[in-house]
């Protein structure tokens, strides 16, 4: 097959979205991420926020805190001069930080389908509930999940080696990464392409997706009936569908972002175009799209958090704010009082009708 030419509209493709994404939006987005998720460890482990969905949330931030360190890391390999012999310590950890990025992708999918199974135990069967959604089983099943992913993951620093090529031209040394024998033995990337396809993408989206619609119907059902409940009971109800919402929110952000990667996965194994050809640079391309979209997923959960759950907000004002936390709870206590009066006249209105 003839190679195309730097100047192909799918090599400029391809190089054109490695540029903007690698060296432009992956530092802004990886900034943004880490800032965020280090903010939401500390307003999640404040004693005021404990609960066994919290435990699960804490988790993701650290799993997605460290997933975007590891992306920042392989993005370098985009940068000028970086294959040049005096970066070599770069290489020579490089296939290990493969290894991390994979562990904390693989570890973030899990925890985010451990803590919507137990919303819906704890909405849908609130007795079982009590006994199931505990802080100690929500710290046993985070270390479960990251023990299993790392094993799981254990061989992918074998698939790499650190290649050096010489230019016969200018006798200039370059460093790279090759692909051992291990990742061109066809029985192995058979196997682990079918067990990361069904472990880590087909089942947890399947999961999700049923759990989540389940979640949603019960919310919509609970908004119904609220007018028909009792006011504090109503109140209460509230308080639950809000936190159900947030994760709904946040697993509607992880499906819509994970579903091209889940894509290009299933397309690359049915189609695997030769390198330098149309479909190869076209692939690569999508590819850092796709990989982008995931990292946007790793970045956002703290703005959903912010923008959903009112408890989050004053923690996070009262622990980086204090000077603000006063005014932010006077009006907040004029604001139930308000409340408090509004929904007794409702009642003795109700009662005389």
């Amino acid at each position: 097959m003839t190679e195309l030419g730097d100047d192909h509209y799918a090599v400029r493709f391809r190089d054109d979205v490695r540029f903007w994404i690698q060296r432009v939006f992956v530092p802004l987005v990886v900034f943004v991420g880490l800032l965020g998720n280090s903010v939401t460890v500390v307003v999640l482990t404040r004693r005021r926020m404990s609960s066994s969905t919290n435990t699960y949330l804490t988790a993701l931030a650290v799993a997605d805190l460290l997933y975007l360190l590891g992306i920042f890391y392989l993005s370098v390999e985009h940068y000028p001069d970086v294959h040049l012999t005096t970066h070599a310590w770069y290489w020579v950890y490089y296939r290990f930080i493969i290894w991390f990025t994979d562990v904390a992708s693989a570890v973030s999918v899990w925890l985010t389908v451990s803590f919507t199974v137990e919303r819906y135990i704890a909405v849908c069967h609130p007795l079982r509930g009590k006994v199931i959604c505990t802080e100690k089983r929500a710290r046993r099943v985070i270390l479960a999940i990251f023990a299993l992913c790392t094993l799981a993951t254990v061989t992918t620093p074998f698939e790499y080696y650190v290649r050096t090529d010489t230019n016969p031209n200018t006798n200039q040394t370059s460093i790279s990464i090759g692909h051992t024998a291990l990742a061109d033995n066809d029985i192995y990337r058979a196997f682990f392409y079918w067990f990361w396809a069904f472990a880590f993408v087909f089942v947890p989206l399947v999961l999700l997706a049923v759990f989540n619609t389940i979640l949603v119907g019960t919310v919509r059902r609970s908004i119904r009936q609220r007018g028909l409940t009792e006011v504090e009971t109503n109140c209460r109800q509230k308080q639950e569908n809000k936190i159900t919402m947030t994760l709904i929110a946040v697993v509607f952000l992880f499906m819509v972002c994970q579903t091209p990667q889940a894509f290009l996965l299933i397309v690359t194994y049915f189609y695997s175009p030769s390198r330098k050809s149309l479909g190869h640079f076209v692939l690569r391309g999508l590819g850092n799209i796709a990989n982008f979209l995931v990292a946007i997923n790793a970045a956002s959960n703290f703005i959903l958090y912010c923008a959903m759950s009112d408890k989050y907000k004053r923690t996070l004002i009262i622990t980086f704010f204090p000077c603000l936390s006063t005014r932010h709870r006077r009006s907040h206590t004029f604001n139930s009082n308000v409340a408090s009066y509004e929904n007794s006249s409702i009642r003795i209105v109700s009662r005389h009708s």
